[in-house]
């Protein structure tokens, strides 16, 4: 599919903030920071990747990188439970997109057809829904994927009426044919649904924002510049009528 890695990185952006959240580890519940006892089966995740069954994707360089700065920052033992790394953030984003996209981009074209993908593309809503599918793991991606493909097949070509179809793929299917709703899938289509149509005609640095420079605003650079030129005047002002 053709969607670029700065794309894909605003998108993930809104995949870590509004859907999978920060740093657990196992510990927390040993010593309190955690009291839920359902953490008492998950392993050690951020940003929705567990360490332990991620697969080949925490083995890649991006993914070494991802965990090696968690370590080296001493995350089991310093971190509180959601922690989102602090002054770290940015590069742990920019890892866990990197580890993510080509699954992402094999997934595409491995299960969606040709037609799927160029009405994907046109949508950020469709986009961000298939990235998300990549989390939730390849047998869900197919799933969808599947039945998507079906349904551009039978000539359904409205984006709005796609992004609704996606949103009750998760919330009123299971896996298989003939299986009820997967409690966890259901329950990220409703928060899905209850946010998606911001991304509709909405440009996705909006939602990157705190992870990009300053500097690739111009009119931040342009009111920061006024801002100081400002201060200088008044400054200058001041002490002559002193």
């Amino acid at each position: 599919m053709s969607i670029d890695i700065d794309k894909f990185k605003a998108l993930t952006d809104v995949v870590i903030s509004k859907m999978e959240g920060g740093y657990y580890h196992p510990n927390m519940l040993k010593d309190g920071r955690v009291k839920d006892k359902r953490y008492s089966k998950s392993g050690e995740t951020m940003f929705g990747i567990d360490r332990s069954t991620g697969g080949a994707i925490n083995d890649t360089t991006a993914g070494r990188k991802f965990w090696g700065t968690i370590d080296n920052s001493n995350g089991r033992k310093n971190w509180q439970w959601n922690y989102m790394g602090g002054n770290l953030k940015p590069q742990l984003m920019d890892n866990v997109s990197e580890m993510m996209y080509p699954q992402f981009k094999d997934n595409s074209n491995r299960y969606l057809s040709k037609a799927s993908q160029d009405l994907i593309a046109q949508d950020d809503r469709l986009i961000f829904n298939f990235i998300y599918a990549t989390w939730n793991g390849q047998g869900w991606f197919k799933k969808f994927a599947t039945d998507f493909n079906s349904k551009v097949a039978s000539g359904e070509r409205n984006l709005d009426n796609l992004v609704q179809y996606t949103i009750d793929l998760r919330t009123k299917e299971g896996l298989k044919n003939g299986d009820r709703p997967n409690s966890l899938i259901k329950q990220g289509g409703e928060k899905i649904a209850s946010f998606i149509d911001e991304l509709k005609n909405k440009s996705t640095k909006v939602f990157n924002f705190a992870n990009q420079s300053m500097k690739s605003y111009p009119i931040v650079d342009f009111l920061l510049t006024l801002a100081i030129v400002m201060s200088g005047y008044y400054l200058v002002k001041t002490i002559r009528n002193k």
